[in-house]
């Protein structure tokens, strides 16, 4: 079974936050296609998941996990200015940027043609937090016993829903559930979404794959993030929870928890 090992990192003195991740194969998959990558240095985050059906997924998320990171960390050096603003604007165009990158890669004897992945970015700057996204991967916050959704979904099925032609409880059974609109490797300019927000003490975030949301309910997730302190055993805890639920598809799940200040 091909399983990466429970990662977790602490900070401290002084103690801004802590994380963990754990990614795991599924019950059905052969292959893990799904990636992530933590610098706490940056405070970067990133999780991605290989385009289902393409050839060349693992590769592609994992090219996304290795070179994207860099990008940014390489252009919030030579930042002069780090309004929220010019965060938000930098990450679009690193995003951009490396969608471009994997499109020609795709191209080259070591690629594969149409090969893709999703993308969900987290980047504490500041006690502020900046979140983008590409795709259906998603980032959740959970304050003070509410969650809510960070990422806007890039799929057919958010965008029927958005003009309500159907209702979200249609979604679960949907024929085009699954089929997404924006990723990157995509041919049109990849145009994420990218958003911020101060960070309040306790703030609980999540990066996942649609491993874990396709199985569990967005309540199971509050549940477990709400009852499982340690951020370790929460991770395992929704791996254990989406695969007990069907385990579908490779599931991921980073956590951060914000001890700052806010």
């Amino acid at each position: 079974m091909n399983e990466k090992p429970v990662e977790i990192l602490v900070v401290s003195p002084p103690a801004q936050f802590r994380w963990a991740a754990e990614t795991h194969v599924g019950k059905e998959r052969q292959e893990n296609q799904d990636s992530f990558f933590a610098d706490p240095e940056p405070a970067l985050f990133l999780v991605s998941d290989g385009m289902g059906g393409h050839q060349g997924g693992a590769i592609a998320s994992g090219i996304v996990a290795e070179d994207l990171p860099v990008m940014i960390e390489n252009a919030l050096d030579k930042l002069k200015v780090g309004t929220p603003r010019t965060v938000r604007s930098l990450l679009e165009r690193m995003i951009a940027e490396q969608n471009k990158q994997l499109q020609l890669e795709g191209t080259s004897e070591t690629g594969f043609r149409d090969m893709g992945a999703t993308l969900v970015i987290v980047l504490l700057r500041k006690n502020r937090c900046f979140v983008a996204n590409l795709g259906d991967s998603r980032a959740y916050r959970l304050r003070k016993g509410r969650m809510v959704q960070l990422t806007r979904d890039h799929s057919v099925v958010s965008e029927l829903i958005e003009k309500g032609r159907i209702e979200p409880e249609e979604a679960v059974n949907h024929h085009a559930r699954g089929q997404i609109t924006r990723y990157i490797g995509m041919q049109e300019k990849a145009r994420s979404h990218v958003r911020s927000f101060a960070l309040k003490k306790s703030d609980r975030l999540l990066l996942c794959t649609d491993g874990l949301t396709d199985m569990i309910t967005d309540k199971d997730i509050r549940v477990i993030l709400s009852t499982e302190t340690d951020p370790q055993t929460a991770c395992k805890s929704l791996i254990i929870a989406a695969n007990k639920a069907g385990g579908h598809d490779n599931i991921t799940a980073l956590l951060i928890d914000w001890l700052g200040p806010g």
